[in-house]
């Protein structure tokens, strides 16, 4: 059963309508996570990002099972006679999810061949201050669960606090990354030269305050790990605008102007159905 009634929260203004959406129709009980509360869960994935960026700094990469793999790449820049190597945080997606949900290939999320230190669910479980087999079987429900809503067509996102997000639409996988989680991994000179010279990079950067629905081509997309179904009305598209001006200037220079940052409609998942 589903209801669209406004329910003001502290979070969200009273037009915010919030309904009751059915993760579990269909799916094993174990994925439910009965005995997890949903402090322990964000307090688990915090500890996650947390470990994901203590792994990158230390120039190691990190293996979730059954969700993919953080690591580092050098990326040669040149700047003027100079050659600067930026280290660059690649994600590259687990083969099952790739397999199962036939997403799109693309170099830096293909599974590669590298073996990567497995997530250390103790270590993980000690910063959230839960039991070792309530962090595994948390990261593992969450993972199934999300691999269940990509079977159902849905649209999902994995925020990892302080790091970035995993984006999945249709076929589509991005991870974008918070610029200030690049700027302590690559660090801030070597991202600002980077930025400037290979603009391309830019693409891999996203703010913290942009609601992850309004990356999405629909507007609509189901929030990891909160469970929270996010929509956002999708503004009309905007024309690139060239500007020539001055001699000094690349005649071939483009500047977007970016829609203004607004805020996503949070809907809260519980029992009911898909809309």
């Amino acid at each position: 059963m589903s209801s669209d009634k406004p329910v003001p929260t502290k979070e969200q203004p009273a037009h915010v309508r919030q309904r009751k959406i059915d993760f579990w129709d269909g799916m094993e009980y174990t994925f439910i996570m009965p005995s997890i509360t949903d402090e322990e869960r964000t307090a688990i994935w915090d500890a996650v990002a947390n470990y994901i960026l203590e792994q990158l700094l230390l120039e190691k990469g990190v293996r979730i099972p059954a969700l993919g793999s953080f690591d580092m790449v050098p990326t040669h820049i040149q700047d003027g006679d100079e050659v600067v190597i930026m280290q660059r945080p690649v994600f590259r997606l687990a083969r099952n999810l790739v397999a199962v949900h036939n997403l799109r290939d693309n170099k830096d999320y293909l599974p590669g061949n590298k073996e990567l230190e497995a997530l250390k669910y103790a270590k993980v479980a000690d910063a959230a201050s839960v039991s070792r087999q309530k962090a595994e079987n948390c990261i593992q429900g969450t993972v199934s669960l999300l691999s269940y809503c990509l079977w159902k067509g849905e649209n999902v996102a994995l925020v990892l606090k302080g790091v970035g997000v995993l984006l999945m639409e249709g076929t589509r996988v991005e991870m974008k990354f918070y610029y200030e989680f690049l700027e302590k991994i690559s660090g801030q000179e070597s991202l600002e030269i980077a930025v400037f010279k290979v603009p391309w990079l830019l693409d891999m950067v996203v703010s913290p305050l942009v609601p992850v629905a309004s990356l999405t081509f629909s507007g609509r997309i189901i929030l990891f790990p909160e469970f929270e179904m996010q929509v956002v009305p999708k503004p009309p598209p905007r024309a690139l605008k060239i500007s020539s001006q001055g001699r000094g200037e690349d005649k071939g220079m483009r500047r977007m102007t970016l829609p203004p940052l607004g805020r996503g409609r949070k809907v809260k998942a519980a029992r009911g159905s898909f809309p």
